[in-house]
């Protein structure tokens, strides 16, 4: 479970963050630790935070580690102890300058990516619930008037910081703080905002420990604790049709006596409309696809499959949907966005055909074309072991094998969004074919922890 808790500076986020994780026993990340640490990087180096290219060459030296061997938190920036030097005002106010620049975003969010672990993690930030972690559970968004956050800035200066309070007074915090929030809403990429399904509480006259039991009290209804993603619950994760299910659990047992399917990577499992996109090395590929997602998909098959009246009704009710083309054609855009429209996921594979050998092709820019138009995500999906069983050479499958279907972190379009169009779709679809790549490596050094 994914915990993310939002909003502007000074509503209480890291204090309200830690103490929820401290309730719940798992892990707590402070996002805004990392960008000051990344702001502290660049003036230690004497780098013009206004120069994106001097900023991108000096952040390949850049290392972030986080020692929890104590009680408190110890951030480092190499092999520097900056819990301490990232607090000041200077830090701060440039902290929010380098975070509007993709170069620096792109970096962290990976990191913040990287530190997910299965037993679940509370983060704290600006956009962790709107683009780090849009698939997550339960998402907080914490506001407050700006003098209450002026105030509680001061005091935190004056209490933990009391040198460097002397420097500033009251009403000049208030002043940044409204600079700031201003600046952070409106900036083009990853906004500050608040996420669409996320639960708001304003701070202003609320103590910490109400605040942190409300957040409890979402959670636990929420995502209750005895609801998990497992084999057990596998079925039961979205309704389905009888002949659907029946079919999906026939294929279920198949798959796994004779082709040993395993599936990893339920935690990136994402509520809406995306487009599951697969390597394609085999006929086996659509069939493992769609009975390793736990809900309903869509998929498309050729249209003379449908002449068969009996075997087009057959089909149709498991959700494939007749097309004469690629995705290129227009008609069979028309049709993959109507499905993702209505909310649902349908199965794509960016190579568009089999590909000869068992190794990426190259990936179709149609896939980021149909994300720009309907806002889906990209959920990247690696299939193993479908080549060696049934390759295009093959005119028959062997009876046994070994298969897996690792599913990735889910790709946005509002990570790509700042950019030109076409630029962004190119991006975006280098991105999933790097994504599916990082899912086959993940697989092949022994599958352990969870799938990039």
């Amino acid at each position: 479970m994914i915990i993310t808790i939002d909003g502007p500076s000074g509503t209480g986020k890291s204090t309200v963050a830690r103490k929820v994780a401290e309730e719940l026993r798992i892990p707590f990340f402070d996002t805004g630790a990392m960008y000051r640490s990344v702001a502290w990087y660049l003036l230690e180096n004497k780098v013009d935070l206004t120069e994106e290219e001097a900023i991108r060459r000096a952040l390949t030296g850049f290392e972030f580690r986080i020692d929890s061997s104590n009680k408190d938190k110890r951030y480092f920036v190499c092999d520097t102890d900056v819990t301490e030097k990232i607090r000041t005002q200077k830090i701060s106010d440039s902290a929010s300058l380098v975070s509007s620049l993709a170069v620096v975003r792109e970096l962290l969010w990976k990191i913040q990516r990287s530190y997910v672990e299965k037993s679940s993690a509370v983060f704290e930030g600006r956009d962790m619930g709107t683009v780090v972690f849009p698939f997550a559970e339960v998402k907080i968004y914490l506001s407050a008037l700006p003098e209450v956050r002026a105030k509680r800035r001061m005091q935190e200066l004056l209490q933990k910081y009391p040198i460097e309070a002397q420097k500033h007074t009251y009403e000049e915090i208030l002043k940044k703080i409204k600079e700031r929030d201003d600046f952070d809403s409106n900036r083009s990429l990853a906004p500050l905002r608040k996420p669409d399904d996320a639960y708001e509480i304003d701070t202003s006259d609320l103590p910490i420990e109400e605040v942190v039991k409300r957040i409890i009290a979402y959670t636990n209804k929420k995502v209750p604790p005895q609801i998990q993603m497992s084999k057990a619950s596998w079925l039961q994760k979205s309704p389905m049709g009888m002949l659907y299910r029946s079919v999906l659990c026939l294929a279920w047992c198949v798959f796994k006596v004779f082709y040993r399917l395993k599936v990893y990577g339920w935690e990136h499992y994402y509520k809406g409309s995306a487009i599951i996109a697969c390597n394609h090395t085999s006929f086996l590929d659509p069939p493992i696809a769609s009975i390793s997602w736990p809900e309903e998909v869509h998929f498309l098959a050729r249209d003379t499959l449908f002449k068969n009246k009996l075997f087009g009704k057959f089909i149709s009710a498991l959700n494939a949907h007749p097309v004469s083309g690629d995705v290129a054609d227009v008609k069979v855009f028309k049709t993959i966005c109507t499905i993702l429209n209505e909310g649902k996921k349908v199965i794509l594979f960016p190579e568009g055909t089999r590909s000869l050998e068992n190794s990426l092709g190259y990936f179709k820019p149609g896939i980021a074309l149909l994300v720009s138009r309907t806002n889906s995500a990209i959920i990247p999906t690696y299939i193993h072991g479908t080549y060696e069983i049934w390759s295009r050479y093959r005119k028959f499958p062997k009876l046994f094998g070994k298969t897996a279907c690792v599913y990735g972190t889910p790709i946005l379009w509002k990570e790509f969004s700042h950019l030109d169009k076409k630029e962004a779709q190119q991006a975006l679809a280098q991105k999933l074919m790097d994504s599916i790549k990082a899912l086959k490596e993940w697989y092949d050094a022994g599958a352990i922890g969870v799938p990039p």
